[in-house]
């Protein structure tokens, strides 16, 4: 049983290293505390997109005083496999890059008519600070000071499976693969950069840095350079209803309201990344959204 975070909204918790804190200061809110919660909804949200989403959380539940949040936090990949292992599951799934909501929909538990897609991501890659790989442009993956690359599994993160999309069309992935260690979560393959065990590491742009302690980051690791935008698909964030829910409605307004134009321009201020800076509104997603774009290698 995969066991994640689970939080009931309005309390203090702690996720990723960041001390988040709810203040409900409006008169809407002063009324929720004075209703007693009848119904649930249960959200599997990252840490990556944990604050701003529990932000728009907060404001849905002061229009809903009886309702409760209550979220399962984690990393994505742990998350998917939570869904298709543990008898519970959420109302919805967030995805911080759309491929994890992409694999549940494959698998049966997402409705891939509910997928909608928001913000954007870039792919980076992670080096120890230093540098010891040399490593300025992805082409440098090839130097024989690189001796070894940690990929979270390609085929379940969004970050892995948007960077070997990257490394293929680069000419890059089948030459790789005698450096390539695939080890478990993003945050495990991050570690490998931070103690030493790998010259590189591949992440979305600001995660997990974002969610590590400033000291770690600043003194552990470091971005050695971006993947060009134009050999992978673009990553959002991506949010799907489970084909189990009991509350389809409620799950319905919520996402509304979470892809709302004016919640998404309050979000991007609050942590929301847009890295490629597309358009604050909302978008689908599907298999044409995570298409490759087949650049040509230029190698």
């Amino acid at each position: 049983m995969r066991a994640g975070i689970v939080i009931v909204l309005g309390i203090l918790v702690v996720v990723g290293g960041i001390l988040v804190m709810r203040t409900q200061n409006s008169p809407e809110a002063a009324t929720v505390l004075d209703v007693e919660p009848t119904e649930t909804l249960y959200l599997a949200v990252p840490m990556g997109v944990y604050v701003p989403v529990s932000l728009a959380m907060a404001e849905f539940e002061a229009l809903h005083p009886e309702l409760e949040f209550e979220t399962m936090v984690d990393t994505p990949e742990t998350m998917a496999e939570a869904v298709e292992e543990n008898e519970r599951k959420p109302d919805m799934f967030i995805s911080p890059g759309g491929h994890e909501a992409t694999v549940l929909v494959e698998r049966g538990f997402i409705d891939p008519e509910t997928m909608v897609a928001f913000g954007s991501y870039e792919v980076a890659i992670l080096v120890p600070k230093g540098n010891p790989g040399k490593v300025e442009e992805p082409a440098d993956l090839l130097n024989p000071e690189v001796k070894v690359i940690s990929f979270s599994p390609p085929d379940l993160t969004a970050a892995s499976h948007a960077a070997r999309q990257s490394l293929q069309n680069l000419g890059l992935w089948d030459i790789l693969q005698p450096k390539i260690e695939v080890t478990g979560c993003c945050n495990e393959s991050f570690q490998w950069v931070v103690d030493g065990r790998a010259e590189a590491n591949v992440q979305f742009l600001g995660c997990p840095m974002d969610t590590k302690s400033v000291d770690l980051s600043k003194t552990k690791a470091e971005i050695a350079c971006l993947l060009p935008r134009d050999t992978y698909y673009v990553p959002r964030t991506v949010a799907g209803i489970l084909t189990t829910t009991q509350e389809r409605e409620l799950a319905e307004e919520f996402l509304s309201f979470l892809t709302d134009p004016e919640m998404l321009e309050f979000m991007a201020t609050k942590k929301l990344r847009n890295d490629q800076e597309l358009p604050l509104t909302p978008g689908p997603w599907g298999p044409a959204q995570e298409a490759s774009p087949a650049r040509v290698a230029s190698r």
